[in-house]
């Protein structure tokens, strides 16, 4: 009988044929090799699936189920009931990470008993593609102090200022989600971020490793630029959906340290949701039904985000 893997790698895989065997080989090419990988193709229509299945046919750690398209959130949740490592992984078949990436964080996690390691990650542009990026978006180092084990109020507290909601970017442990029943809404746009959030909010020990092991494609036909392209509308509703399910986290959670956190998240979705660009008359009558957020702290987020935008609003309206 094989001994159970310490960490599970899920892999959703839609329509990568370009990007997937570099991914697949930075897993394959780690220093750490105690893993299982468990890659979900999820209805591609290109060579996703035969790539996958050479993979499998050459190495017996890696695990490939088909199903019809589902999306990335139905294709994560698979990953997580089938894995059986102590802690999980979850990676973008777009991207990669480097070779060494497994060794550190697995020994961190281990030696500290953690529930959760973040780690900082590198955007780069595919070629071809034309993105304004800013490098330094997922380093926080700044915020988090290297080496340092945070209990839970001051992972919190640091995560309120320096917050990813990718769950790329950090590894945790199986039982996290099992005893919480944390999973990833289905159906909608932009579900990391109530995913995330409910990690974070059930971590007793977290740390941050400063180190960029995680590559970030940006390209132009990935999830990521349809959510802010042809998507708008779809994008828009997701998010109102996504702040919904966070106000009902507030029902459940009313440590001042959690609240804070969770109402930090809903105004910056707000800010987002308030300066989109969907129909005006739309966008008000939505913004209107948001729950849990005060008129002082819409006008707060709207203020915070886009200022020069939301003041220019405001002179016309009453000047």
């Amino acid at each position: 009988m094989m001994s159970k893997p310490v960490v599970s790698i899920i892999i959703p895989v839609y329509n990568v044929e370009n990007y997937l065997e570099e991914c697949l080989d930075s897993v394959l090419n780690q220093t750490f090799q105690d893993f299982e990988v468990i890659a979900i193709n999820d209805g591609s229509k290109d060579r996703s699936l035969e790539i996958l299945s050479q993979y499998q046919a050459g190495d017996r750690r890696i695990t490939v189920v088909s199903q019809e398209n589902t999306g990335q959130s139905a294709s994560r949740n698979r990953g997580v009931e089938m894995a059986a490592g102590k802690y999980i992984y979850f990676l973008d078949a777009d991207d990669y990470i480097l070779p060494e990436a497994l060794e550190n964080l697995m020994m961190q996690m281990e030696r500290h008993n953690l529930d959760l390691i973040r780690f900082a990650a590198e955007p780069f542009v595919d070629k071809g593609t034309d993105f304004d990026i800013y490098k330094r978006q997922y380093d926080f180092s700044q915020s988090f102090q290297q080496g340092k084990v945070y209990n839970k109020e001051e992972f919190l507290t640091t995560s309120v200022k320096a917050y990813s909601a990718s769950p790329c970017l950090y590894v945790m442990k199986r039982e996290l989600l099992v005893q919480n029943g944390i999973v990833f809404k289905t159906g909608i746009l932009h579900e990391d971020e109530v995913f995330t959030l409910e990690v974070f909010l059930h971590t007793e020990k977290a740390m941050y490793d400063p180190n960029f092991y995680y590559k970030r494609r940006y390209r132009n036909d990935s999830v990521m630029t349809e959510q802010k392209a042809k998507h708008s509308q779809r994008s828009f509703d997701s998010y109102y959906e996504v702040i919904v399910e966070l106000s009902k986290l507030l029902e459940t959670h009313n440590d001042p340290t959690e609240v804070k956190l969770i109402k930090r998240r809903m105004g910056k979705l707000y800010g987002i949701l308030a300066n989109s660009q969907v129909s005006g008359d739309y966008k008000r009558k939505t913004l209107k039904t948001i729950p849990s957020i005060s008129d002082g702290e819409k006008l707060y987020y709207n203020l915070r985000y886009k200022p020069q935008k939301y003041l220019r609003k405001l002179v016309f309206k009453y000047f």
